[in-house]
C-alpha cells in the first residue's frame, strides 16, 4: 500500500509538472538550433501531408468522396501549419494548435483508407507527434493526444478484425502501433525530466547559488522568450567586477574572499529581484533584467554603494548596457547575447581603468535584429562615486 501511494503521489506530480516550451524554446535559440528544428518539423509535415494527399488517388485510399474531402481539408490545414513553421518559431499556443491540427489530420487521414489495416500502421506517426509533445508540452496534452492515437487505432483494429475474421493479425498490429504510440512520448518525457534537472543544476555556482555563464545565457533566453514584454522594453546588462579583489584574498586568506563573494551575490539579489544574477567566474557578476526605460543608473549605483559598505572593504566597477528589444521577437541568438556583454564588458573596464568604485553606462543598438543580426552601438555616459 506505501508503494502505491508512493505512486500515486509520483503519478499527481507528473500530471500537474508545468510544460518545457519556455526553457526548451529558450536552449535553442541561444544554440542557434530553432532554425535547424523549424525546418525538421516543417519538412516531415509537408511529407506526410503530401502522403495523405497522393494516397486519394491510390485503390486503398478513401473510396467515398465524403472520406477524400476529408482527408485533403485534413492535409490542408497541417500544409498551413508547415508555413508557419518554416517562417518562425511558434509561440506556445500556436505550437497547441499544431497539435491539435496534426491530431485531428492523421486521424482523419488513418480513418479514411479504404484498408484498415494500412490505416492501422499509419496510425505509427502519432508516435512521431507524441516525441514533440513530450520535449514542449504538459502531460494534459499528452494524454489527450494518446487518448486520439490509441482510439484512432483501436477503431481501426476493430474494423480490420470484423472485415477480415483474423483477430490475431488485427490485435496482433494494434498491439505492435501501441507500444511505439505510448514508448517514444513516455521515453521523451523521461528524457525530458532528467535533462531538466541536470540543466537546472548544471546552471548554479555551488559557491554562491547564483547562476553560472551557461544558466545567465539560458535564462536571459527566456526572459526575453516570455510572454511578459507588453510595456517591457529593453534589456539591461550589467557586469559587476570587484576591485582589488585578489589582495582581499592574499591579505586575509580565500575563506574570507568566498564570504564576500557570497555577500555580494546577496547584494545583487536584493537589488535585482526578479532578473537573471550570475556568477561568470572569479569575481565577476553579471545580471539581466527587462524595463519599461532605459535608465538603470539608479540600481547601479543602489548595488555600488552596497558593495562599498560591506565590512570587507572591497569596491566594484560597473558596466551598465541597456538596448531595446523588438516587440514579439523571438529569444535572441548567443551573439546577440555575446555583443551585450561585451559592451558591458568594456564599459566595466573604462570604470576600472579610472579608479574602480565606479560606474560607466552605455546605451546600445540592436539595429534590425532580429532580422539583420546585431549591431551594437553605444553611447556612453559616465557616474563616478563621490
Amino acid at each position: 500500500m506505501r508503494s502505491l501511494g508512493s505512486d500515486g503521489r509520483s503519478l499527481v506530480s507528473w500530471w500537474q509538472q508545468a510544460d518545457h516550451f519556455d526553457w526548451l524554446s529558450a536552449y535553442l535559440a541561444t544554440q542557434d538550433l530553432q532554425g535547424l528544428v523549424r525546418r525538421t518539423v516543417a519538412t516531415a509535415t509537408v511529407l506526410l501531408s503530401a502522403n495523405t494527399i497522393g494516397m486519394q488517388w491510390s485503390p486503398a485510399g478513401s473510396w467515398r468522396p465524403v472520406g477524400m474531402a476529408a482527408a485533403l481539408g485534413a492535409a490542408a490545414a497541417c500544409l498551413a501549419t508547415a508555413v508557419l513553421w518554416a517562417r518562425r518559431w511558434p509561440n506556445r499556443r500556436q505550437s497547441v494548435c499544431y497539435v491539435a491540427i496534426s491530431d485531428g489530420g492523421i486521424a482523419i487521414a488513418c480513418l479514411s483508407y479504404r484498408n484498415a489495416l494500412l490505416g492501422l500502421a499509419g496510425c505509427v506517426t502519432f508516435a512521431v507527434l507524441g516525441g514533440y509533445i513530450a520535449f514542449f508540452h504538459r502531460p494534459r496534452i499528452l494524454a489527450a493526444h494518446l487518448a486520439v492515437a490509441l482510439g484512432t487505432a483501436a477503431t481501426l483494429a476493430v474494423v480490420q478484425g470484423i472485415r477480415s475474421g483474423d483477430w490475431v493479425a488485427a490485435v496482433g498490429t494494434f498491439s505492435v502501433v501501441a507500444v511505439a504510440v505510448l514508448a517514444v512520448p513516455m521515453a521523451t518525457q523521461v528524457l525530458v525530466h532528467r535533462l531538466a534537472i541536470d540543466v537546472a543544476f548544471s546552471d548554479v555556482d555551488p559557491l554562491c547559488g547564483l547562476l553560472n555563464r551557461r544558466g545567465f545565457y539560458r535564462r536571459t533566453g527566456e526572459l526575453l522568450g516570455g510572454g511578459t514584454r507588453a510595456a517591457q522594453q529593453y534589456l539591461a546588462v550589467t557586469m559587476v567586477d570587484l576591485d582589488q579583489f585578489k589582495r582581499l584574498n592574499d591579505a586575509l586568506g580565500h575563506a574570507v574572499g568566498d564570504r564576500a563573494l557570497v555577500a555580494v551575490s546577496d547584494i545583487l539579489r536584493r537589488h535585482h529581484d526578479g532578473a537573471v544574477v550570475a556568477r561568470i567566474g572569479g569575481e565577476e557578476f553579471l545580471v539581466a533584467e527587462l524595463a519599461d526605460h532605459a535608465d538603470g543608473e539608479e540600481s547601479a549605483e543602489r548595488v555600488r554603494r552596497a558593495i562599498a559598505d560591506t565590512p570587507f572593504g572591497i569596491t566594484a566597477s560597473i558596466g551598465v548596457v541597456s538596448a531595446r528589444v523588438p516587440l514579439g521577437s523571438i529569444p535572441p541568438a548567443r551573439d546577440v547575447i555575446d555583443e551585450l556583454i561585451c559592451c558591458a564588458d568594456t564599459a566595466m573596464y573604462d570604470a576600472k581603468r579610472c579608479g574602480g568604485n565606479q560606474i560607466r553606462y552605455r546605451q546600445a543598438s540592436l539595429g534590425g535584429w532580429p532580422h539583420s543580426g546585431p549591431a551594437i552601438t553605444d553611447r556612453g555616459r559616465n557616474h563616478d562615486a563621490p
